[in-house]
């Protein structure tokens, strides 16, 4: 539910007044660029950003990539994060928009310039330590992940998710929760929306960027995963190794760790030994308690 005020191009207005046309560039071709990052309470009463340089220097690059002309500055983008938090003191998600909001009779945007919102809304549910009951029942996608020849991975717009849609509603229908990919070559890709972790042997097996997002919460698990002295290889991941995985979980924004339970037929134990200490690494992060908050948490106010 989306709360409070909105940042628009530099100004705060009610959220309600926050409307796009219906026959906008950005709703009718998948054009709007976005992230998303999340607002946690820390132990000494504070709220803070995560990874909020990381999320707003990804979401800068995306509209890049879109040539999207005259945007925010980064810092201007940092700010209105700031902005945002201390207006909605209750803020949960942050979620930054670029979309080409006019109305065009080809297929072009009319002007290169976006218009750029910072809105917040609550979370479905808090980050919280792993649990069997916070698991998820995956199957392998039925088409592989989209190639980067055609969407560069790095890319957060909207017609990339087109096909997760899909995928996860067909998913669902069957009795699983979500979906994970391969990429066009048979190796392990990501989910729907979130990063994929192998564990085999102890080790953590991470898939390379060249094909895969470059999640803020993947680079903070694997963070976590440098400061607990597991092993971490990115590296092509084979899809054998996903099937005789030790453990598989992922992450996202919305849940840093969440187990997998099953992947198509198979049944794992959760949760597992590695993931639930990363779990736990991960919920000390976020609470301010930990070496590694320093470098991942940004303070927004109280």
């Amino acid at each position: 539910m989306t709360s409070g005020s909105i940042w628009r191009n530099g100004e705060m207005i009610d959220a309600g007044d926050a409307t796009v046309h219906v026959l906008s560039h950005g709703m009718q071709r998948g054009s709007t660029v976005f992230d998303v990052l999340r607002i946690v309470k820390t132990n000494d009463g504070g709220r803070s950003a995560i990874g909020l340089r990381e999320h707003v220097a990804r979401f800068a690059r995306g509209m890049s990539l879109m040539d999207m002309e005259d945007t925010p500055s980064i810092a201007e983008l940092e700010a209105a994060v700031h902005a945002i938090a201390n207006t909605n003191s209750e803020a949960a998600i942050v979620k930054l928009v670029a979309a080409w909001t006019e109305v065009p009779t080809a297929a072009m945007p009319l002007s290169m310039t976006p218009t750029v919102y910072v809105a917040s809304f609550d979370a479905e549910e808090p980050p919280s330590p792993i649990a069997p009951t916070n698991s998820f029942a995956v199957r392998t996608a039925n088409a592989p992940k989209m190639p980067a020849e055609l969407l560069p991975p790095s890319l957060k717009v909207a017609a990339s998710y087109t096909v997760s849609v899909r995928e996860r509603l067909a998913a669902e229908k069957e009795g699983f929760d979500d979906v994970i990919y391969a990429s066009a070559s048979g190796d392990l890709a990501e989910g729907s929306t979130q990063s994929i972790f192998v564990v085999s042997g102890g080790r953590l097996l991470v898939p390379p960027l060249d094909s895969v997002l470059d999640g803020i919460t993947r680079r903070l698990v694997v963070d976590s995963a440098h400061h607990l002295g597991i092993t971490v290889e990115v590296r092509p991941v084979a899809w054998s190794e996903v099937v005789e995985a030790d453990e598989l979980f992922q992450c996202s924004t919305n849940h840093p760790v969440r187990p997998i339970h099953r992947h198509d037929d198979r049944e794992f134990e959760v949760p597992g030994v590695v993931s639930a200490k990363l779990a736990a690494d991960v919920t000390a992060i976020y609470a301010g308690d930990h070496p590694l908050s320093v470098r991942w948490l940004t303070p927004v106010g109280k």
